[in-house]
């Protein structure tokens, strides 16, 4: 099993459900989500697997495609507590996707707080405008009782279907 040393690969266990379920969107013809590779460089390989690598830049997002006719890009994330620590979102991953939104693209952040059991969509908007009340001083972090509880993902065979609650964030004036 891989061990990594920073907390930048947390969401693992939420991101390997969404890819389920992504594949399922596919299956169905709903969407056609891609999981973004991250970008490394092997170094060194040793009796056949990887002993040495590093990040070549900085990822993006973790995944972007279309849905129903519309460009999405998302990143997966889930914390043990009842809100998301922006230090979880870095600059250049929501400097990304504010470009993708403003390129008329729908950006967002899919989060598993575990502790409550529930999932939310988060809109970059909701992101963008924590991000420059902690530039400011205020709260470094996103609560989940702030979010409109229209974004809560509905769970299917304990599966996030993440679907029904992009439409309504898709639907909503701009």
């Amino acid at each position: 099993m891989t061990r990594w040393k920073s907390f930048g690969h947390k969401g693992d266990m939420t991101e390997n459900l969404i890819e389920h379920v992504n594949g399922i969107y596919e299956r169905k013809g709903i969407a056609l989500i891609t999981k973004m590779p991250v970008p490394v460089k092997v170094t060194k390989i040793g009796s056949g697997r990887i002993v040495e690598a590093y990040f070549e830049k900085r990822s993006t997002v973790d995944y972007y495609g279309i849905c129903q006719g519309h460009s999405i890009c998302f990143d997966v994330k889930e914390t043990d507590r009842s809100y998301l620590p922006l230090q979880n979102i870095h600059e250049h991953q929501l400097e990304y996707m504010l470009k993708f939104k403003a390129q008329g693209g729908f950006s967002f952040v899919i989060c598993n707080f575990k502790k409550e059991g529930k999932y939310f969509l988060i809109p970059i908007e909701l992101v963008d405008s924590y991000w420059k009340n902690a530039a400011g001083g205020g709260r470094k972090s996103i609560p989940m009782d702030a979010i409109d509880y229209r974004y809560e993902i509905p769970s299917q065979s304990g599966l996030p279907d993440y679907i029904a609650t992009l439409g309504i964030y898709i639907n909503e004036p701009r």
